[in-house]
């Protein structure tokens, strides 16, 4: 992940990058954004599955995957892996990404994100108002799930496969995800 040090907003990126680049801008800081592994891949997939099927069938919103923008502000930018719109917000669905805060985000850990994910993710995502956030760490296999309380993330579910076995959304009505079903 290489890090520029020229103030950059998402206008600029999108003046002076090409379309299908994969970048980030975090504090008007341009990062650039290794290609998925195999893996990564795999768990995506199987959330798309998962969490698009549910979304579909109870009419919930809108449901996205990388590349997607997601515009906070001028000076940050982001491509969460997966993240959800309800109907309720969707007047910030645009063409070119999702200007202002999704419903839900989701990050799946990479070896060379952990930081990212876990600690700066974290903290803006919760700054923006993003009501839940999940953390789908493969190396671990484990899944945490943060829901925004009074402007502050909280834990509010996790599954690790031996002492939790499963995961529960407040955002998404009546979604529970089995832990089995991404790490087997």
């Amino acid at each position: 992940m290489v890090m520029t040090t020229e103030k950059w907003t998402y206008s600029d990126m999108l003046a002076k990058l090409p379309a299908e680049s994969r970048y980030e801008i975090r504090n008007y800081n341009l990062i650039d954004m290794p290609s998925p592994t195999e893996k990564h891949q795999e768990l995506q997939f199987k959330l798309t599955l998962l969490l698009g099927n549910h979304i579909v069938a109870n009419k919930l919103g809108k449901f996205y995957q990388a590349p997607f923008d997601v515009i906070l502000d001028e000076g940050n930018t982001v491509q969460p892996d997966l993240l959800f719109v309800s109907n309720e917000n969707k007047e910030i669905i645009k063409e070119r990404g999702v200007f202002g805060a999704p419903d839900l985000m989701i990050e799946i850990v990479s070896k060379g994100s952990i930081i990212r994910d876990y600690v700066e993710k974290k903290e803006d995502y919760e700054k923006f108002g993003i009501k839940e956030y999940w953390i789908i760490d493969p190396q671990n296999k484990f899944i945490q799930i943060f829901s925004l309380e009074s402007n502050k993330y909280k834990p509010y579910s996790s599954a690790d496969g031996e002492e939790s076995l499963s995961v529960k959304s407040i955002v998404l009505t009546g979604f529970e995800l089995q832990w089995s079903d991404l790490f087997e």
